[in-house]
């Protein structure tokens, strides 16, 4: 059966991975037709193919006459469309595509057949498609969580990528993520960064920067700065860098990307949030947030528009690795009592 419907999928890896379950919800919803599929930047639709959500993914990167033609030849009559720009409703308008579904944000609601209107005050991230969900006649549980299941090909496959860039795995990692391609704005600095990784190293853990293509100049230079640290991520394969967390015992990251990963795929975590609120992204027990509460926030800025980020530069390094050892003990020390080459 072919499949009828088509969900403009999110730009960004994080908003992907908090839309997994609205992902379903629609997967579920249209079953008999065919299922959805789901059109999305090339580096995340590996990820997402990985989900086995989707009887298709298309994965497009060059521009808006790449993206019409994509549509057009996957001959879709129903396109729910996730992201709230003018840009995603004129593709599946330029498409061809009878049914558009969306929010009618950034003056596009001439653009949509079926506009739909948000309802009450925005609460988590995970319930922002609920009134679109609604109106097409799909449910989301409450209890559904973003998670991923890797199969045990791809887990394989990152043990041996971070054995190929000299990790022994004889002792716990931890992947650390000092950038987030929002802005500067959301980053703790990179000479904390580097304290953290000295301090952990020196405690007994292993450390693999995470990172992107557009992130790896200060991946490089963190990694330099400590004498060498084992990179992944700068291919620009989120799948790939998924593989490399599910290794890791723990996470440190900004707000990003690699956090909702790890969270999803139930890797635990330590979170710095500065300018964004952990309770519109974070899942409730997912990751310990490190932050310091200042009038300013959440101002969602991409840079500090006081000059000072004192919500991220407030943060201490041994309150964050305070955290990180804190958790891993609570989590592995009875593992490790069994186990004298990990860390007692």
């Amino acid at each position: 059966m072919r499949c009828e419907t088509v969900v403009i999928g999110l730009n960004w890896v994080g908003d992907n991975v908090l839309a997994l379950p609205t992902y379903k919800a629609l997967q579920h919803r249209f079953r008999a037709e065919g299922g959805i599929a789901v059109a999305a930047p090339a580096n995340v639709a590996t990820l997402l193919e990985t989900t086995g959500i989707f009887k298709q993914v298309v994965a497009w990167n060059r521009g808006t006459r790449h993206r019409v033609a994509a549509l057009r030849a996957g001959g879709f009559r129903r396109a729910i469309i996730l992201p709230n720009s003018f840009r995603a409703a004129a593709v599946t308008l330029a498409a061809g595509i009878e049914e558009r579904w969306g929010y009618p944000t950034d003056w596009r609601g001439l653009l949509l057949t079926h506009p739909v209107e948000r309802q009450g005050v925005r609460g988590h991230q995970v319930d922002d498609y609920t009134a679109l969900l609604t109106a097409v006649g799909a449910t989301r549980g409450d209890d559904d969580l973003p998670t991923i299941k890797l199969p045990q090909s791809v887990h394989e496959r990152g043990r041996r990528r971070l054995l190929n860039i000299g990790l022994h795995l004889d002792r716990p990692v931890i992947g650390i993520h000092p950038g987030g391609l929002y802005g500067k704005a959301k980053h703790w600095s990179e000479e904390s960064y580097v304290d953290v990784i000295k301090r952990l190293r020196t405690d007994g853990f292993d450390i693999v920067l995470l990172t992107s293509p557009g992130e790896r100049e200060q991946a490089e230079r963190i990694a330099t700065t400590c004498n060498g640290v084992p990179i992944v991520g700068h291919d620009g394969d989120v799948l790939e860098l998924a593989a490399a967390i599910s290794q890791c015992a723990a996470v440190i990251t900004n707000d990003s990307g690699p956090l909702h990963v790890a969270t999803a795929l139930a890797v635990p975590s330590v979170s710095i949030f500065g300018p964004t609120d952990p309770e519109r992204t974070v899942i409730p027990g997912a990751t310990r947030v490190v932050r310091r509460k200042l009038a300013c926030q959440p101002c969602y800025q991409r840079e500090c528009p006081l000059g000072h980020h004192r919500c991220m530069a407030d943060v201490s390094v041994d309150e964050v690795f305070d955290a990180a050892v804190g958790m891993f003990d609570a989590l592995e020390r009875p593992v490790a009592a069994e186990e004298p080459h990990v860390r007692l």
